[in-house]
């Protein structure tokens, strides 16, 4: 038994038959936080197999799992892909030598003075609007701002944000971020978005990025719906990491944030034993595309502390590309990235399909392209200039 005196009146779900009996559907997303799992203990009578991390874990890292996120954990087995996305483990504690950096994408050097806005690339800038998230992934990138918040987003520093924003015409695109935008109310949400628009007419492409859609999917409500439509929020990115996360329940929401006419894209992480299976990618890319959410980044885990045990080797990555280019519906391919260390930005990590190499003779060149099968053909024209010449008077 795990050793943790947890009060009685706390409103947790203390055992299976309780957690098995819930219906996120029967009470508000507000309450349904509030029940949040907040130490691995608190899950003892509802997991079995459980492994008892010491509690320097949390030193590091808290615990955060909505209930829905537990019931869709497998009961018994420690190797469930959504129990190993939320539950802390041993792993946490090692330290490799790498993967120690609290800030690995450099995102504190490009924060603008005084605000909580990340502008690296020229006309778009992410706005990091929320330091909370309805559940922490063991992996998370921004480690150093949700649990033991050392950069929590004040009020004042988010409307020093929008004062930037609307002072820069030069930015077109604005991503909220966080943490999770959606953990604000939709009052809240109405006067950030509504200060964005109002005073930034700049702005061309507002988008909205949130794991807190598939970790509880009754935020997406159509109060929520119609402040987005309000606001002309174009994207909303969720992250789903498995197929199991992509339930009725998801599926139904999800709808409700496309009858508000905005697009649906998805991000994932490649994580080592949860989704580094050619299958496991294939379904959940296509189950995603059925549902009208178009896969969009597939990244490398950050080299953030505590996350190495999920890194998957470049090569793997390589071969998981290959296994999804031409085997699945070219819209349900996304982009694999690496996001660079330091801030060097997202790089795609794309297999070779098409080179041009040195004719032998020297005379030119020559394009050999492969398909995903292996077959390949040789396309010298391709390697040659077919620019026609000026016609003289």
């Amino acid at each position: 038994m795990l050793q943790r005196i947890i009060p009685l009146d706390t409103g947790k779900l203390l055992t299976r038959v309780q957690l098995d009996a819930y219906d996120p559907e029967s009470e508000s997303w507000q309450k349904q936080f509030a029940r949040r799992y907040v130490h691995h203990a608190e899950l003892d009578g509802v997991l079995n197999n459980m492994e008892n991390v010491n509690e320097t874990v949390y030193d590091k890292f808290a615990i955060a799992v909505t209930p829905y996120m537990a019931q869709l954990m497998d009961p018994d087995d420690p190797q469930c892909p959504i129990r190993m996305q939320y539950l802390p483990t041993f792993h946490e504690e090692t330290k490799p030598g790498f993967a120690t950096m609290l800030d690995q994408l450099g995102e504190e050097g490009d924060t603008v003075p005084g605000t909580s806005i990340v502008h690296r690339y020229p006309r778009r800038v992410l706005f990091l609007v929320s330091n909370t998230c309805a559940t922490l992934c063991r992996f998370c990138t921004r480690k150093r701002m949700v649990s033991k918040a050392t950069g929590s987003v004040h009020k004042e520093q988010i409307e020093r944000s929008i004062d930037y924003i609307a002072a820069n015409t030069q930015i077109q695109d604005v991503l909220l971020s966080g943490g999770d935008p959606l953990t604000f109310d939709d009052q809240r949400l109405d006067e950030i978005l509504g200060a964005i628009r109002s005073r930034a007419p700049h702005v061309r492409f507002l988008r909205l990025g949130s794991r807190m859609v598939v970790q509880m999917p009754t935020r997406v409500t159509p109060e929520l719906c119609a402040v987005l439509e309000k606001h002309r929020v174009q994207m909303v990115n969720i992250h789903i990491n498995h197929p199991k996360e992509i339930t009725p329940l998801l599926r139904r929401r999800v709808k409700l944030i496309q009858k508000a006419g905005i697009m649906m894209g998805l991000q994932t992480v490649c994580l080592k034993g949860v989704n580094d299976d050619v299958e496991v990618m294939r379904e959940l890319f296509l189950q995603s595309i059925e549902m009208g959410v178009r896969p969009y980044y597939v990244y490398s885990t950050d080299m953030v502390e505590g996350a190495h045990h999920f890194v998957v080797p470049h090569k793997r990555m390589l071969e998981l590309y290959e296994g999804l280019r031409g085997w699945i519906s070219g819209p349900a391919v996304p982009t694999f990235i690496v996001d660079g260390l330091g801030g060097l930005g997202k790089l795609p990590i794309i297999p070779s399909y098409v080179n041009e190499e040195l004719l032998p003779d020297g005379s030119g060149t020559t394009v050999k392209c492969r398909n995903y099968k292996g077959m390949t053909v040789e396309m010298p024209g391709l390697g040659q200039d077919f620019s026609l010449p000026t016609q003289s008077n």
